[in-house]
């Protein structure tokens, strides 16, 4: 075949024929610390339908604008995220109203396409978050329309628990979502701190990611053996008392994280390691690490009251 007889490329589409089977392979592996052309333009089609379901005809209603009069609710978010994200003076005249779609194409979009990553994903929780809280009814659907994309791109982020974190297995964010529902509040309490200090990019805390974590196994132990001043320690050899025969093995691995956590130089000791001594993968590791624990407990105990 001469070159003027050869095929163009047009398009290609991660995971389809040409991808999946090598010929035209798409992958660039995971996407951590910058985005695609491709990614970003999904990621703001994506955020443009978002925000159309929200304040289009059909749409949800705004919380204070219960019988949909009006555009109130893309109004409000127009000045939100203009006040608060782009710190734009807003136009206080009488009756004026904000155009969602203008603000759309004008700041938000720009973001996605052009800004580095983590303003990408802030612009984008911000849109989430904002909807979440102000959007009736409440749903967590825009979440998961996001995570999907993620996933679907490669981007080596998820919402977990309205949060933005680097997490990339499945299992592991099954795990950690399981753990921050479960039924107990303050073990639940401890999870979504460890999240949230995991999560905020602006001000991280490793450290006290992984003491939430640890607490966390600590309270529910403490709930399954009735002790609420035993110690994980201490609580750990009184489950079986309680009918949970917990393999040798899993007692001495947890029983070793909490000891890494509670010595002298630990992290639960405020003259322990400094947050710079603590990395990402190592508050990562104890939040999965604890989820998975806990949810194990927590189903066994269930079994043997049952």
């Amino acid at each position: 075949m001469s070159k003027s007889q050869e095929k163009h490329s047009f398009f290609k589409v991660r995971g389809g024929f040409s991808d999946s089977t090598g010929i035209s392979p798409y992958s660039v592996g995971l996407q951590i610390e910058d985005f695609d052309t491709r990614t970003r333009t999904i990621l703001s089609n994506t955020t443009f339908q978002v925000l159309e379901i929200a304040f289009g005809h059909d749409g949800c209603q705004y919380k204070y604008d219960p019988y949909g009069f009006g555009n109130e609710g893309g109004n409000s978010f127009c000045k939100s995220i203009l006040s608060n994200v782009f710190a734009e003076r807003i136009n206080l005249r009488k009756g004026y109203s904000f155009d969602w779609r203008a603000v759309y194409d004008e700041n938000i979009h720009k973001v996605i396409a052009e800004a580095p990553y983590n303003e990408v994903l802030d612009v984008i929780w911000f849109v989430c978050e904002w909807l979440y809280n102000n959007i009736v009814p409440q749903t967590d659907g825009f979440y998961e329309i996001f995570n999907s994309v993620f996933e679907q791109e490669s981007v080596g982020y998820r919402f977990v628990d309205t949060k933005i974190v680097a997490i990339t297995d499945e299992n592991e964010i099954s795990e950690i979502n399981t753990a921050c529902n479960c039924k107990f509040d303050g073990c639940k309490s401890h999870m979504k701190k460890a999240v949230g200090f995991l999560a905020d990019r602006e001000s991280r805390d490793y450290k006290n990611s992984i003491k939430e974590s640890i607490s966390a196994v600590e309270s529910v132990c403490q709930i399954i053996t009735g002790d609420d001043k035993a110690t994980l320690g201490q609580a750990l050899k009184m489950l079986k008392s309680n009918g949970l025969n917990l393999h040798s093995a899993l007692e001495r691995g947890m029983s070793a994280l909490y000891g890494y956590t509670s010595d002298e130089g630990g992290i639960r000791h405020c003259e322990g390691l400094f947050e710079s001594d603590v990395s990402f993968e190592e508050a990562k590791f104890m939040l999965v690490t604890c989820s998975a624990f806990l949810n194990y407990l927590i189903a066994e105990s269930e079994k043997h009251s049952a």
